[in-house]
């Protein structure tokens, strides 16, 4: 439901001759997607703000997980309409072309790759930051930018090789693109966990090296709460396509891909919520950014001489 570009053509064919399902049947999940996407996009909107409004997270540490905001804001504006509008175009019955629905199927993954993609360098970047702690603070700005043109563009790589091939080709890219990363991310947490354990080293660096420590299990925590977010859709799809099981009715295909889409846009909005856990700065932005006094409380109280009674 979320891809389909991961399920074999003939089986969606029989699948849409199956289906039995009342179109009022998918209101409920227009209203709960929509929700959430609405969710995402304020919720990522005002974590941008707080991180470029806070004094204390202007670091360029956090230049990456500012750009994940951004990446996970647009998936609630762009791929996560574009998810529900697959949805009820499929509850009504609406057959697409397939031109129009291959750049649909690279469209709507564009962003959600893009964060995954984040993720990972993220990741690399915590390593950095734990076994070259002097030499991470001294990465220039533009490094930072290079890393994020990289980020879409291959982004925009993976997409296009998805329009331009065919079942199972694509699908076969896909998912090998997705396990490099997965196996990315595990290798480079993997690689802290031992450096932090087998190491004292990393004591000796202060307040400065506490914060990265603590920006580094934050970051941990994000990853993994977006990988868990990933892992049904993959299973899902994968059992699809390999043909563990075969695709149920259109009831419950709906409901379970629906569940499974929920969960995986669940990944752009689970962020700002850790951050506002695991980071006190965050918090204290969320204060400000809410009760933002206005001009009347920052005038001096006026004295008035004291009158002869």
């Amino acid at each position: 439901m979320a891809s389909n570009s991961c399920v074999a053509p003939h089986n969606i064919t029989n699948l849409k001759h199956q289906r039995s399902l009342s179109t009022s049947s998918c209101i409920p999940w227009f209203a709960v997607l929509s929700m959430e996407c609405l969710a995402i996009v304020i919720l990522n909107i005002t974590t941008i703000i707080v991180f470029v409004k806070q004094r204390q997270l202007q670091r360029k540490s956090t230049y990456l997980i500012i750009h994940l905001a951004i990446a996970d804001l647009l998936v609630g504006a762009i791929s996560g309409p574009m998810q529900v509008y697959a949805i009820m175009a499929e509850c009504y019955g609406k057959i697409w072309d397939i031109t129009f629905s291959r750049i649909s199927l690279a469209i709507r993954p564009f962003f959600p790759f893009a964060s995954l993609v984040n993720l990972a360098f993220i990741s690399l970047e915590r390593v950095h930051a734990t076994y070259r702690p002097f030499k991470h603070r001294l990465i220039k700005k533009w490094v930072y930018g290079l890393v994020i043109a990289f980020i879409y563009l291959s982004t925009i790589c993976k997409g296009t090789i998805g329009i331009v091939t065919d079942w199972p080709i694509n699908v076969i890219w896909v998912y090998c693109s997705y396990f490099i990363l997965l196996v990315l991310v595990c290798l480079c947490y993997i690689s802290i966990y031992i450096k932090v354990r087998c190491s004292h080293q990393h004591q000796l660096h202060g307040a400065a090296g506490l914060r990265e420590r603590k920006l580094t299990s934050t970051s941990f925590l994000v990853t993994s709460a977006s990988l868990l977010t990933f892992l049904p859709l993959t299973i899902w799809e994968s059992m699809i396509f390999l043909h563990v099981m075969s695709i149920p009715n259109w009831s419950t295909y709906l409901q379970i891909g629906s569940t499974i889409l929920t969960l995986f846009l669940a990944n752009s909005l689970i962020n700002p919520i850790l951050y506002a856990v695991r980071m006190p700065e965050f918090r204290v932005g969320i204060s400000k950014l809410m009760y933002r006094r206005t001009p009347q409380d920052h005038r001096n109280p006026v004295e008035y001489p004291l009158r002869n009674l």
